[in-house]
């Protein structure tokens, strides 16, 4: 037994040796946090002030949806909502905060609520878990401890409890070690107060999505609403005819139309050929006007002013009073411009050898190789030529028969119909007629629906095969990261750096304390763009589901790459089961600051920056110089960015459950979660309402994914409260929190039967009795919802059989693209932005 103690008392002589180089995050105090502190706060005041300088002189990019140079629905849906001051710096934060669920619903659709919904949740959370932390467990902590957190271990006892100090010196226990240990109850008493605290807001939330969902989409009868998409249809009905018998024999209901997805592979070549000419036919057409008379390019806009986003932009029609005036003295200048390229094409088109008419000069090229050699052409004659055999070969394509596939969009006569199909088992044979609701029209992704199914199936596997492999690699940059956390695993790699930093406090608290969470954070920042980009190679059908895809790659992404293996790396045993809960809480014990660090980083200093759309502004920057040479490049250019879910939603969900994990042991987590949250709802319902726009249809389903990873942050939570008291040899009150992660399995059990169904389909008591088919655009638009308002007028069909084969634009004139038909005629068309694909998700 002496052998043994002697044995225990060197290891741990030994381990308190070193023990400041080789625990994971040495916690410098709270001089990091300070630091850390001072310098987010810096750089985010710095982003607020610039952005809001920004939003008055740049208008058009920081109040894009009020634009006039954007005319598509998603933006027009924003036009009735409360109007930003032009003039005051923070006059627009009152005006934001006031917005309430129901104007958000109204004017920027369901998955806008959703978001909303999401982060006022994580506030009303943290606030109550903080509230009981700052009344309840920090000053019964301090009394027992002398510490308001316990979220890392004291310096002097190297993570040893008491109780194990005393076991390996054979003392015994003093009444205040007892005391301890009964203290330790009140982790045990608020793990189950913070698990019901969660679970509440979290069922109260998705009580309050599935109703506003049922009673939004209930009262709606869109196209989207009334139509199904079914796959796996073999090959006897494959043909319009068969399968409406077939479904209407099913007695389900009245098939309104049908469409069968073909394989139009072909006609997407030539349209992506066609696109190509037709934007040197337009490059030529506004060389055309510069070389006669029309100097400025923006003066075929559709204002006056300029729209280079480098001079002050004196965008600001739907603010002003006299805004008829204003309108009518805009339509007044069109009106000359209009006329004047109207004169101009018209007197050119009368000569009759246009290369030699020295009163209208025409732009030219080489036709040889780089433009330097061959003959000298008139370029809108040869693109105008290629313009029109390209046109020919569509029509041709258009008229030819396409092999089916095993996709088609039915669409029933009343929405209930199609909720009862949607949920039916149709074919007793294995993916044979698999029914799901549709996506909206402008949602579908055509390109991928065309695939067949030996294309599709490859794609996913290539995708799974890749994302596996960039999952495994990307384990080194978080390897290398880790690395840069204690000194004594950077004296291993960079011997001088390790030196240095021993010698210098302020250099070891710049390196071990401040740097990780910034090289943390770039990763985070850079490696989402990617798995964004991954799931559009996938093939998914739509761009809701390629969003989701986004969102669950990224999640998973983070939490793995970036919180697991951080947290878990070099400390944890993996390959011993019974001691995952106690590595995990020494190791994010040990982490504890690092959190505290990331998150005020995250929400003081990044979060701003994203109300700067810096990615939207450099665009502007270089397009606006090098890219914009045609109307149409402007319309692009000015189209407000999209917020997308895969970007915007992993993060904030794995900070909650960082947040969470910590709750009862650290109250500077709290705060700066919470802090973090308030931020991150302010900017984000800045965004969704005015400055970006979310095309995708997903109608709230993004809810489920949220809700199952916060449940997955909950058994985080107790499998770490478990080894934090197993840490402290609270064996006994370790025991009792056995239940709870039973008890939230059993609320993922609730979820998936009893919520799941609400949060995808329409129950058919929320659809509305009586419902008609509106027939007129005047019936459609009075008492309509943001969805049916954006669907008007269109239908399941490919878009490249019905489009039009317009000709180049070559002028804006207010909601119309001013076009040239082949023979010089000019006519005028409304914007349609899913045209084409016009729109880029």
């Amino acid at each position: 037994m002496i052998i043994v103690r002697s044995v225990i008392n060197f290891i741990l002589q030994f381990n308190n040796k070193d023990h400041d180089d080789d625990r994971i995050y040495k916690p410098h105090s709270t001089r990091v946090a300070r630091y850390q502190i001072i310098i987010a706060s810096t750089l985010g005041l710095f982003a607020f002030i610039v952005f809001s300088i920004l939003r008055i002189k740049y208008p058009r990019i920081y109040i894009a949806n009020f634009n006039q140079l954007n005319f598509s629905f998603h933006s027009s849906s924003r036009r009735n909502l409360p109007k930003l001051p032009t003039k005051s710096l923070l006059g627009w934060i009152p005006i934001v905060y006031k917005i309430n669920e129901s104007q958000i619903l109204e004017h920027a659709g369901l998955d806008a609520v959703v978001t909303m919904i999401f982060f006022k949740m994580c506030i009303r959370i943290l606030t109550t878990c903080l509230l009981f932390a700052i009344i309840i467990i920090s000053p019964i902590r301090y009394k027992f401890t002398g510490r308001v957190d316990q979220d890392y271990p004291d310096d002097g006892n190297n993570g040893t409890s008491t109780v194990t100090r005393h076991v390996l010196y054979g003392t015994d226990l003093s009444d205040d070690d007892k005391s301890y240990q009964k203290f330790l109850w009140l982790y045990t008493i608020f793990t189950y107060i913070f698990t019901f605290i969660t679970a509440y807001f979290l069922f109260e939330s998705t009580n309050k999505i599935i109703n506003m969902r049922q009673k939004y989409l209930g009262k709606q009868s869109s196209i989207t609403d009334r139509t199904v998409k079914i796959s796996g249809i073999p090959g006897k009905l494959r043909d319009e005819i068969e399968l409406i018998r077939y479904i209407e024999n099913l007695n389900i209901g009245e098939v309104d139309s049908v469409l069968i997805v073909r394989e139009w592979q072909k006609l997407n070549k030539l349209f992506k050929i066609r696109d190509k000419i037709l934007r040197k036919l337009e490059e030529s057409w506004v060389e055309f006007f510069h070389q006669n008379g029309i100097k400025s390019k923006n003066e075929l806009l559709n204002t006056s002013s300029s729209i280079d986003p480098h001079v002050g932009d004196s965008f600001n029609l739907p603010y002003r009073d006299n805004e008829n005036d204003q309108a009518a003295e805009t339509t007044s200048i069109h009106s000359s411009i209009v006329d004047q390229i109207s004169e101009i094409v018209e007197n050119s088109l009368l000569n009759s050898d246009l290369l030699n008419d020295s009163s209208y000069k025409r732009p030219t090229f080489k036709k040889g190789w780089f433009g330097l050699f061959g003959p000298q052409i008139d370029s809108i004659n040869f693109y105008t030529d290629k313009l029109s055999v390209i046109d020919s070969e569509i029509k041709r394509a258009r008229n030819k028969e396409y092999s089916p596939t095993s996709t088609a969009f039915l669409t029933m006569r009343t929405c209930a119909q199609a909720q009862m199909l949607a949920q039916a088992v149709l074919d007793p044979k294995v993916n044979h007629l698999i029914t799901s609701l549709a996506p909206a029209p402008h949602d579908i992704r055509w390109d991928n629906l065309c695939l067949t199914r030996q294309d599709r199936n490859t794609r996913i596997f290539l995708v799974t095969l890749f994302i596996g492999l960039m999952s495994i690699l990307l384990v080194y940059p978080v390897k290398y990261i880790a690395n840069f956390l204690n000194v004594k695993s950077i004296s291993k790699i960079m011997p001088k750096l390790g030196e240095a930093i021993k010698s210098h406090k302020w250099l070891k608290t710049a390196i071990t304390g401040l740097l990780p969470t910034y090289l943390f954070t770039i990763l985070n920042i850079i490696i989402p763009f990617f798995y964004v980009w991954i799931s559009k190679k996938q093939g998914f059908s739509s761009h809701s589901d390629e969003e989701l895809s986004s969102v669950a790659k990224n999640f998973f992404y983070i939490f793995v790459n970036l919180f697991l293996v951080f947290t878990t790396f070099g400390t944890a045993s993996l390959s011993d089961t019974t001691k995952i809960a106690y590595d995990l809480a020494q190791s994010l014990r040990d982490l504890s600051l690092f959190y505290v660090d990331l998150i005020i980083l995250q929400g003081l200093g990044i979060f701003p920056f994203k109300l700067l759309l810096l990615g939207n502004l450099i665009r502007f920057s270089t397009e606006s110089i090098f890219k914009c040479k045609t109307p149409r490049d402007y319309l692009k250019l000015y189209r407000p960015p999209i917020y997308n879910f895969g970007l915007q939603l992993p993060q904030p969900i794995l900070i909650l459950i960082i947040t969470l994990v910590y709750s009862v042991v650290s109250s500077k987590i709290l705060t700066a979660g919470l802090i973090y949250f308030i931020i991150g709802y302010f900017v984000s319902k800045y965004q969704l309402l005015y400055s970006c726009v979310h095309p995708p249809h997903s109608t709230g389903k993004v809810w489920p994914l949220i809700f199952r990873r916060i449940i997955l942050g909950l058994f985080i939570f107790q499998l770490f409260m478990v080894g934090t008291l197993a840490l402290q040899d609270a064996f006994t009150c370790a025991t009792f929190i056995s239940p709870l992660p039973l008890l939230t399995l059993y609320f993922l059990y609730i979820f998936h039967n009893q919520y799941t169904p609400l949060s995808m389909f329409i129950a058919l008591k929320a659809i509305e009795n009586g419902e008609i088919i509106q027939d007129s655009q005047n019936d459609m638009e009075n008492d309509a919802t943001l969805d049916e308002r954006r669907e008007i007028g269109t239908k399941y069909e490919y878009p490249n059989l019905v489009n039009d084969l317009d000709g180049p634009m070559i002028a804006l004139e207010g909601q119309d693209m001013v076009l040239i038909s082949p023979d010089g005629q000019i006519y005028k068309k409304q914007q349609n932005f899913y045209e084409n694909n016009d729109w880029d998700f």
